[in-house]
């Protein structure tokens, strides 16, 4: 559960690391042709290319560094393009994946010491002066791409919207909310989701051909822009539709395309859905969300009452490219109406 050394940057200076992929493109095959490229020793030209390899910019290839589509991308693309593409690559490594739930829990902002204990949690164990260096340099690449700000003697997240932060596509087993930051929430999850074994098949199945679905991605992105504005972090794994954190509440999102014919059931099983997810999640306390393509016919209108009065869940649906809800849904919900 701990992250591995291989998983963590030891490389400062994130724009010699994003160097690397233009240097690969010149040619560079060798941690000594990236070190002469951006100006250092080889020792540190290959910090500089494992660095670039956790952001998903170059691979190893028969001992040679070569792009990766990504990297491609990215030595390809203009300089706003390229800023886009960074700040979804250091997202979604895994190190910084487990520091955005973790800001999100301190809203307020967390100190130097919090972020440092919280770094020698999760990470593979190591010298307390390593942990400093771990520290500086993740803190740093966040600075850089403009997501966490330090004043006050306190490090805070925000969900910049130039360029938009992306949906974080989780693994299964990592929380997509933090109640405490320490290792007994990551051993519970992967405890039930190993106990879960086939029936988190069925659900990474079932949201695979959910997700094939033209109306269901427009859900998806629908709600997902209305979190950005709120400044909220969207959330993603192979089974939750979104998750999200506002003002120290964890929400849970489930998506479903109805029609006439499927309402019912299509609810029904969103219903069940999101109570697997939360149990999964470890997160008792997170409210549920049930996001529909269109309003319920007037056949099915009473499960609304339903689902909110007796389930406790709210109920949203779309109306050209729009979100509507009930009136208690839209105030206890109001930061996806802001």
């Amino acid at each position: 559960m701990k992250i591995p050394k291989s998983e963590i940057p030891q490389a400062d200076t994130l724009e010699h690391v994003l160097d690397v992929a233009y240097a690969v493109k010149q040619g560079a095959r060798t941690d000594h042709d990236i070190a002469q490229y951006i100006h250092m020793v080889d020792r540190q030209g290959r910090y500089y290319r494992l660095a670039a390899e956790i952001l998903g910019l170059v691979q190893n290839e028969h001992n040679y560094c070569v792009l990766t589509p990504l990297g491609q991308s990215f030595t390809q693309a203009t300089e706003t393009e390229n800023k886009g593409i960074v700040k979804s690559a250091i997202l979604n490594a895994h190190v910084f994946q487990r520091m955005v739930p973790f800001f999100e829990l301190h809203e307020d902002g967390a100190t130097r010491k919090q972020v440092e204990d919280f770094i020698s949690e999760v990470t593979a164990p190591t010298t307390v002066e390593m942990i400093h260096r771990r520290t500086s340099t993740l803190i740093s690449w966040l600075e850089e791409i403009g997501v966490l700000t330090h004043d006050n003697d306190l490090y805070r997240f925000q969900a910049t919207k130039t360029p938009p932060v992306p949906i974080l596509q989780f693994p299964d087993e990592e929380p997509l909310a933090l109640k405490l930051p320490d290792l007994n929430e990551y051993k519970t999850i992967r405890e039930r989701r190993e106990q879960a074994g086939e029936t988190i098949q069925v659900l990474i199945d079932q949201a695979a051909h959910d997700r094939a679905n033209v109306i269901h991605r427009s859900l998806i992105n629908i709600v997902a822009d209305r979190l950005r504005d709120s400044g909220s972090i969207p959330k993603s794994n192979r089974y939750v539709d979104l998750a999200a954190t506002t003002s120290d509440q964890a929400y849970l999102f489930e998506m479903k395309s109805v029609n006439d014919d499927n309402s019912r059931s299509q609810v029904r099983n969103g219903l069940s859905q999101l109570y697997e997810y939360r149990y999964l999640q470890n997160l008792p306390d997170a409210e549920l969300v049930l996001v529909i393509s269109e309003p319920l016919t007037k056949r099915d209108t009473w499960m609304q009452a339903y689902l909110e009065e007796d389930r406790n869940i709210h109920l949203v649906w779309d109306g050209n490219n729009q979100l509507f809800a009930s009136k208690k849904t839209k105030q206890e919900l109001s930061f996806l109406w802001q």
